[in-house]
């Protein structure tokens, strides 16, 4: 179906993320560009991760075991964070940009937008160095941490899902918009996930200086999402606009993050039963609703990039509970 009026000029209206000025900004402030190594001083104090964002520390078994659980479980759960690091970046973003480089596309890329592209590959790539070089200091540090059968992220497992129901000829188009989804939900997020005082300070610095990224990926992923969505043929965003509102569902869900933790505690208690009742004692209840900042997040940057506007999407929307 042939482009409206409206969507033409949407497409073509100046994205100054996607411009040569986006290249100027990351020469100047890039990670890769301008930081050191990423070390953890062991001999400052300070858990790995947040403890009011791991549930697991609620459950009675593991209240009754004292503060080397504690930190045990802490550590393990960040280490699972750098693991799911590697595995978004490499797996669903890089994915996402080469395609934006090399696919046979609906929709025409300028070479300034290209060329931003491969800034954001090569950011995501040294993302995922500083991850596995945290990980390599944890284990060297921790040589008893356990080997874990890391789940499929929920974001990896959401692509894969909606892709499954889709005609192939939209995946790539669906992959890039996914992505464009994962890139503007979590920045303030993050920082403010692992800003606690008693976080170590070390692990403090490498998520604020990750976000030193995320914030101009942010930008740029914003104005790609509102150029594609303007600018494919009116039958992909049919076709993926009516399944926006359950990938939404599926990517917000936390099964990843539950089948990690029946795992944490079959380790500490030695019985996956047991592991497994308690796990779903502490998620009971749990649902991905629109009252959540995260899904506000998902919702205002589908609404900018005019996501929203079509029929399709709201309906989607609608199918799931939502009324958006």
């Amino acid at each position: 179906m042939t482009t409206t009026t409206q969507d033409t000029g949407r497409a073509h209206t100046p994205l100054r993320n996607l411009g040569p000025e986006y290249v100027a900004r990351w020469e100047a402030r890039g990670s890769v560009r301008t930081r050191p190594r990423k070390t953890i001083d062991f001999d400052k104090s300070g858990y790995f991760f947040p403890q009011d964002r791991q549930p697991l520390l609620l459950d009675e078994n593991v209240a009754t075991l004292g503060e080397q659980a504690r930190e045990r479980i802490l550590i393990q759960s960040f280490f699972k964070y750098l693991h799911d690091i590697v595995n978004l970046e490499i797996k669903e973003i890089v994915s996402a940009c080469t395609k934006i480089l090399y696919a046979d596309l609906p929709v025409t890329f300028s070479p300034e937008t290209k060329l931003n592209t491969y800034s954001v590959i090569i950011d995501e790539y040294y993302h995922v160095y500083i991850a596995q070089d945290l990980m390599l200091q944890l284990q060297e540090r921790y040589p008893d941490l356990g080997q874990f059968d890391f789940p499929v992220s929920d974001s990896q497992r959401a692509v894969a899902e909606i892709k499954s129901r889709l005609d192939p000829k939209y995946h790539d188009v669906f992959e890039i918009l996914a992505n464009c989804c994962f890139e503007t939900t979590l920045v303030r997020e993050l920082v403010e996930f692992f800003d606690s005082p008693d976080v170590h300070p070390s692990i403090r610095y490498y998520v604020n200086d990750h976000m030193n990224d995320e914030s101009r990926h942010y930008a740029f992923f914003l104005d790609l999402m509102r150029y594609v969505w303007a600018s494919v043929p009116e039958d992909y965003r049919e076709a993926i606009g009516s399944r926006m509102g359950e990938f939404v569902k599926l990517y917000l869900s936390v099964e990843s993050e539950k089948q990690f933790n029946v795992q944490l505690l079959t380790e500490i208690l030695g019985d996956r039963e047991k592991a497994e009742r308690s796990i779903a004692s502490l998620y009971e209840g749990f649902d991905v609703t629109t009252d959540m900042p995260i899904v506000k997040n998902v919702l205002r940057a589908f609404r900018n990039a005019g996501v929203l506007d079509h029929p399709a999407v709201r309906t989607s929307f609608r199918r799931i509970g939502w009324e958006v």
